[in-house]
This record gives C-alpha cells, structure tokens and sequence, in this order.
C-alpha cells in the first residue's frame, strides 16, 4: 500500500460534521472541569475575586503552584480530543499527528534545537546589543528550580493541545471540508491568533503590533506541518519558543508571569518584531529542509493530488 500523507489521513474513520462539533464541546468541557483547581486557588489566593474586585487568573501565575494549575488545563483538553478522535471519529491517535508510521519524536528534538538556538541568538542579540537598563536579574535558586520542573512537566501539555487542535484536528477538518491545503493553512493559522486575542500582551502593545505575531507563528507552525507531513518539528518549534519564554525573561504583559531569570520591566514590541520572526521562520525551514529534504516532496504531492481522483479513504 502506497504511503498515506498526513493530509490524507483527514479521510480516515467517521467525519461526520456533527462529530466535529461534538469534540470541540467535549475538549471544551473538559479544559473547564480542569480548570476548577486553578479557579479555586485563584480565590484562595486573590479573595476579593468573589466580590468582583478581580477576574485576572493569569495573575496565579507569579506561584509555581499557580503555574501548575494553569497548564495542567491543557492536559484534560488533550486526553478529551484523543479520547474523542478514538471512539467517535474511530482514527487512531496518529491518524491527526503525522503521515509517518509512528511519531517521529526525533524531529520533536531537532525542531526544539533549532528553533531555541534561533530564540537564544535573538534574545541575546536584543539585550546584549540593545538598552539592558530595564533588565532586572531576579534569579532565586529554588523558585527557579521548582519552576523548570513544572514547565517541563507541564508545558508539553500547552503545547501539545494547541498543536493537536489547529496543525493536527482543525486542519484535517479544513481538508475535509474545503479539500485545500492552502485554505486549511490560512483558516487554522488565523484562528491561532485569534485564539490569543485575549492575551495580555495584545492589551499592552496594541491588536495590530501583537496579532500579526501570533498569525505568523500560526501560519509558520501551519507550514512547517504540511511541508514535513506531520506535526513533529512544529510542536518542537512551539515547545521551544514557550519553554525559553517561561524560563529566561518575562515581564508584566506577559501571558504567564513565571519565576525567569530576567524581569523586563519596560518591555516593548513593534512591527519589526513580525520581521524579525518571519527571517527567524524561513531559516527555520531552510535548515529542517537540509536535514528532512521536505521540500523535494512538494512537487510529488501536488502530482498525487492531481492525478488522484479523491484521496484514499481507508477504513
């Protein structure tokens, strides 16, 4: 049998529309239920929520229990979707994460040393080159320490949803519905941003300084998904740039208000930030390309996709 792309696979099991919404209502659900414990220490520790004085959750954040308690919601929306793609959709797990056989976890790690050297060489190009007056050092050994295992533990499951969600279920979705890759590119990639319209850092830079960001990483990590036939280098890109996020610098416009080594006390964001993330995205693909040849797949797929009457549907 000839090998399956993981585009394709969107054909796989039950694709009933109504079984589309169903899921998004289950993982929805089930990120609320997991969210009960964040919400009850968040009034344990902000009491004043009850009265109104305050709605900020994120606020929890600047606790390493908090923290926990923020990203362990991810992980109950991760266990409902693959729970929902088995028994409603009746797909297997990988079925929505990669064209490969298995999930390749190598390319995970590939991904994340390509992406947090890119992310490293930046940050210090920024600070090392740039105005470090606003830059606080606030290391303390055991908060620290204390937060590196929650992100390692916990971080995974944030990344993890968001990709299964938009690169892995969504786009499949838009495949299924619009039947092409540059529709379901752009339709997932928006929603990404969208989805992050609420973030506190679209509040203090502005929507149209923020948002282009999280579209372009929508649309990169969108990209990288289709070209590489799997979700593999994208979640390892995703997980990179969240983790040094969380660990070297943070600041108060930040989504998650962690114990990082450094503390941007006037942080600032700026059109050029897009640019600058966009060359980052291209010489992310140039380099996964000269190790994984994707780009030399592209013109085959489009000859399959040409030549093939309607995509295999396997039962």
């Amino acid at each position: 049998m000839n090998k399956v792309m993981f585009l394709e696979k969107s054909y796989r099991g039950n694709n009933k529309w109504y079984f589309y919404i169903l899921t998004l209502i289950i993982v929805f659900a089930a990120v609320q239920v997991t969210s009960i414990p964040l919400a009850v220490y968040s009034i344990i520790m902000h009491p004043e929520m009850l009265s109104g004085g305050t709605n900020n959750l994120l606020a929890v954040t600047n606790t390493n229990l908090g923290l926990a308690l923020l990203l362990f919601t991810f992980a109950g929306g991760v266990v409902a979707l693959l729970l929902c793609v088995k028994f409603l959709h009746h797909k297997k797990t990988t079925d929505i994460l990669t064209g490969r056989d298995r999930f390749d976890v190598n390319r995970v790690f590939f991904g994340a040393a390509v992406w947090g050297l890119l992310t490293l060489v930046l940050l210090g190009a920024q600070y090392g080159f740039g105005d470090t007056s606003h830059l606080v050092f606030q290391f303390q050994p055991f908060n620290f320490i204390m937060m590196c295992i929650v992100i390692l533990i916990f971080i995974p499951f944030q990344v993890a949803f968001e990709e299964f969600i938009f690169r892995g279920y969504l786009m499949q979705g838009c495949i299924l519905l619009f039947k092409y890759r540059w529709v379901a590119l752009l339709l997932t990639g928006l929603a990404f941003g969208l989805l992050h319209g609420t973030n506190p850092e679209v509040d203090r830079f502005g929507f149209w300084v923020a948002m282009p960001q999280y579209i372009l990483m929508g649309l990169l990590l969108g990209l990288v998904a289709i070209w590489d036939d799997g979700l593999e280098l994208a979640l390892g890109l995703h997980l990179a740039n969240n983790v040094i996020s969380s660990l070297v610098v943070t600041h108060d416009a930040s989504a998650l208000q962690t114990h990082a080594l450094f503390k941007d006390m006037a942080p600032t964001a700026s059109h050029t930030d897009t640019v600058v993330m966009l060359v980052c995205g291209i010489i992310f693909l140039w380099i996964c390309n000269r190790k994984y040849k994707f780009f030399s797949k592209i013109n085959l797929w489009r000859k399959v996709e040409r030549e093939s009457i309607k995509w295999e549907v396997i039962e």
